[in-house]
């Protein structure tokens, strides 16, 4: 794709999951979604997202972003639209977005627990959102995939379940994956594979951005505060205030994605609590 005449080159730092069809052969992509701060396009695949950030927006682990902020940019598309993507360029009307360096989204930190009680710190709870259905549900589905036992059916259950780009269902269920993520211990590690194979299955059932973040979380993928929360919780490391501002930060995503993400990240923690409480002491006496 060659430069045209009139048209503004803007640099973005592009995330490894998606660097391969950003650097890849030209193709074209179809404009799932497009806001202020950000366009999400279709790479084929239907977990298979790019999304354009603009500085200011939300960062997503799936997309390239801007050094710039939404008021400086005119993306000049709506959904529907079909656009370039390739050879290191995002190609829209009167802007292309060249991609010049990788950026490694934020990760979950795996961490062995060190105690028993991961919603304490000390004799200080973990002060979460009130989890609702959405944690009880949560917290079933991670307490069978812990045991061992089949996990389709609560999966499909929330898999999609909800409206909007990102279904409440579906944020719920990134909570899990993330909290399961950020826990170094067999049985989880477990519960975590199995819970990725029965989501990769289900991903038809919901949006392609939102199968897309699934998969993210699967991996320990998450827009940074989201991760850095899970993994302080799981840590059990955190100050009280850093790890309150956290909660507020992750409240304040979407209409009501943080919280219904905090909803899975509360029961799946709840899960591996019980878990925790019933499993030998691996490496107890260890020097």
């Amino acid at each position: 794709m060659g430069e045209r005449p009139g048209t503004a080159l803007l640099p973005g730092a592009v995330s490894p999951l998606v660097l391969a069809e950003v650097t890849g052969a030209p193709r074209r992509a179809r404009v799932l979604a497009a806001f202020p701060t950000c366009v999400y396009l279709d790479l084929g695949a239907h977990e298979r997202v790019l999304a354009v950030l603009a500085s200011d927006a939300l960062a997503l682990p799936i997309g390239v972003r801007l050094a710039v902020p939404a008021a400086a940019v005119r993306w000049g598309v709506e959904p529907g639209d079909v656009v370039a993507v390739g050879e290191g360029r995002v190609v829209l009307p009167g802007l292309e977005v060249v991609a010049s360096r990788t950026q490694r989204p934020a990760r979950v930190r795996p961490v062995a627990p060190r105690r028993r009680r991961l919603l304490r710190v000390g004799a200080v709870p973990v002060r979460l959102p009130e989890p609702g259905v959405l944690g009880d549900l949560a917290h079933d589905l991670t307490a069978t995939a812990l045991a061992g036992r089949p996990v389709g059916p609560g999966v499909r259950g929330l898999v999609g379940v909800g409206r909007g780009l990102t279904p409440s269902g579906d944020d719920a269920l990134c909570g899990v994956l993330l909290t399961l993520g950020a826990v170094d211990a067999p049985a989880p590690r477990r519960a975590l594979g199995s819970l990725r194979d029965a989501v990769r299955e289900a991903l038809p059932s919901t949006t392609s951005l939102s199968a897309a973040l699934l998969v993210a979380a699967g991996a320990g993928y998450a827009v940074p505060d989201v991760a850095r929360l899970v993994s302080l919780v799981a840590a059990g490391g955190a100050p009280l205030f850093d790890r309150d501002r956290l909660v507020d930060r992750v409240l304040s995503i979407g209409h009501s994605s943080g919280r219904d993400l905090l909803s899975g990240v509360s029961g799946a923690l709840r899960a591996v609590d019980a878990s925790l409480e019933t499993a030998p002491q691996e490496g107890a006496h260890r020097g």
